[in-house]
């Protein structure tokens, strides 16, 4: 189908191109690794949870939430070109913690906000604990009913002091799910569970509950997993945001289980790089114990000196994590630094919604084996790391910034070699270490030699942004290897594509299952001397266009019905 030019010298140089648009039936019959080894295709599970799990979060914190300023805020971050698919409504949103009831002094009409937002595209939770203070409405009922653990008794925490709800009598649930189910039938899309849980350890680690002597580990289970599911009765693409591990100084606790981490956070940070360092420790903990997914409060969540530096570094952390989540005390709003956060910003956050195919193909693909996206490169321990580095899924490799300045040494892993993800000249090998000047407009990340990495590139800040105008879920054929290599890529309600490519010294073969939407195959480095000019039409309605940008290569397929061809 390429047109190749006749001198033999350009010939050699090339690569034959083939694209296929193949159905499930012919995925056998067309893909070899070369040894006639076929390349099983079984029945592939969708995603595993929503895809906004991977959107960009914002919230503010309780002294300054309200209907109005939570709109101005969102606003401000859309008004500057930088998307928002979620809001988190912090933990003041009631008249009293944990009895349901909107303050409509802050919220006059809850649902018209929670609507709106909707239409904006844009996701809305609740913050929410396990506990029921003693100056809430509901309070007395409960505790009349005998609705709490440990008969009621009452513990101190960070607002106030409470009691626990008890998860394992039936009657106590059931009043609590009456106070729950108005809330979510507004149309809430999950909830911030906040970790109340650990106060069980003010009575030794275990209570008294409707059932008997329960654990502090098996009341999280309930507390978390009954927020979860239930949310999900009303709302199958409900969510909820709740802690994986936390920390106090060397102690590190569980505390979602986790089948419902989805989208973890670690919070609660000083803004500072020590702080950053902190989030760091307690994400590698959740990943050594097979936590999937998780962020942290990007900038830190407590007041302080918080720098331009800072809040640019941990928002380029964030962006190469699966949560990317923005709230707290002080200034996070990247407007309040400078014009130059405000475009460095943006650009990342895009690149983190564009990443977000990768990521939940990437959960789908570890969760039933009980691994976390994120492996770090420093051994266990609960001290500090003897790493900062960790790779996201298999095929990005991060270095985060943990100081201040703009030199950094970077050490890469194992025996593949990676691409410099702001410049595909630069590929280094495995075991390798080099030392980076970068200013803030660039991270040390990197993508793996011969990876496929799925994006939905939908921006023109992306580095892979399309020349067609329109958004098209895209292929970075990462520096092709020899041999056969695909991936799969899981969507929310949507068919699992298949794709991949196949190469030898002359030969670059790439494949995919059909697909409802525009594919870009963006086929990074080595092709050179390849005619650039636009493939034949194919039969039916499929389309396949070459286009060149440099040192990349680029396919767009327009799928039509049904059509297989090697041209």
């Amino acid at each position: 189908m390429i047109k190749l030019s006749k001198d033999m010298n350009t010939f050699l140089l090339s690569f034959l191109l083939l694209f296929f648009l193949c159905d499930a039936s012919s995925w056998h019959s067309i893909v070899s690794d070369g040894n006639n080894k076929m390349i099983s295709k079984s029945d592939l599970p969708s995603a595993l949870y929503p895809d906004w799990a991977h959107s960009h979060w914002v919230w503010l914190p309780s002294f300054k939430e309200g209907q109005q300023s939570e709109m101005e805020f969102v606003q401000n971050f859309l008004s500057r070109d930088i998307p928002v698919g979620g809001v988190d409504i912090d933990s003041d949103w009631s008249t009293g913690v944990n009895n349901f009831i909107w303050d409509t002094k802050k919220f006059p009409n809850s649902t018209a906000m929670i609507e709106q937002f909707h239409s904006m595209g844009i996701r809305v939770i609740l913050w929410v604990t396990s506990m029921v203070n003693e100056d809430s409405s509901n309070y007395m009922e409960g505790y009349n009913n005998g609705y709490y653990l440990e008969e009621g008794a009452t513990v101190k925490w960070w607002h106030g002091r409470g009691s626990q709800i008890d998860f394992t009598n039936p009657a106590a649930l059931k009043w609590w799910h009456d106070q729950i189910d108005p809330i979510l039938e507004q149309g809430i899309d999950g909830w911030k569970c906040d970790g109340t849980d650990p106060f069980i350890f003010e009575w030794g680690g275990y209570a008294l509950s409707y059932s008997g002597i329960i654990s502090e580990r098996e009341y999280a289970n309930l507390y978390y997993r009954d927020f979860f599911y239930h949310a999900r009765k009303f709302n199958s693409e409900a969510l909820i945001m709740s802690r994986p591990v936390d920390s106090w100084r060397f102690i590190y606790l569980d505390f979602s289980p986790r089948d419902v981490v989805f989208s973890g956070w670690v919070g609660d940070q000083d803004p500072t790089f020590s702080g950053l360092q902190d989030a760091l420790r307690n994400m590698f903990h959740s990943a050594w114990r097979g936590y999937l997914n998780f962020g942290s409060d990007t900038g830190g969540y407590r007041q302080g000196n918080r720098t331009k530096e800072l809040f640019i570094r941990w928002s380029q952390l964030s962006t190469f994590c699966p949560l990317f989540e923005n709230g707290g005390e002080g200034n996070h709003g990247p407007w309040e630094y400078d014009e130059e956060t405000v475009k460095i910003y943006r650009n990342f956050v895009h690149i983190h919604m564009e990443l977000g195919p990768y990521f939940l193909s990437t959960a789908t693909r570890y969760y039933p084996q009980g691994k976390s996206v994120m492996t770090p490169m420093a051994e266990e321990t609960i001290f500090t790391p003897n790493s900062w580095n960790f790779k996201m899924g298999d095929d990005i490799f991060v270095s985060p910034v943990v100081e201040s300045g703009n030199n950094f040494q970077v050490e890469f892993p194992g025996t593949d070699s990676w691409v410099f993800w702001f410049n595909s000249t630069q590929i280094f090998p495995g075991g390798s270490t080099s030392t980076f000047n970068l200013n803030f407009t660039e991270f040390p990340v990197f993508r793996r030699v011969g990876s496929i990495i799925p994006m939905n590139i939908t921006s023109k800040y992306s580095l892979f942004g399309n020349q067609h105008g329109q958004p098209a879920l895209t292929f970075i054929v990462e520096h092709p290897i020899s041999g056969f290599h695909e991936i799969s890529v899981h969507g929310w309600n949507r068919p699992t594509l298949q794709v991949g490519y196949f190469r030898t010294l002359t030969f670059l073969r790439v494949v995919a299952t059909p697909s409802s939407e525009d594919l870009i195959f963006r086929i990074q480095g080595v092709i050179v001397g390849m005619d650039t000019s636009i493939l034949d039409e194919l039969a039916g309605e499929v389309y396949v266009g070459f286009e060149s940008d440099g040192d990349c290569h680029a396919v767009l397929a327009r799928r039509g019905q049904g059509f297989c061809s090697d041209g």
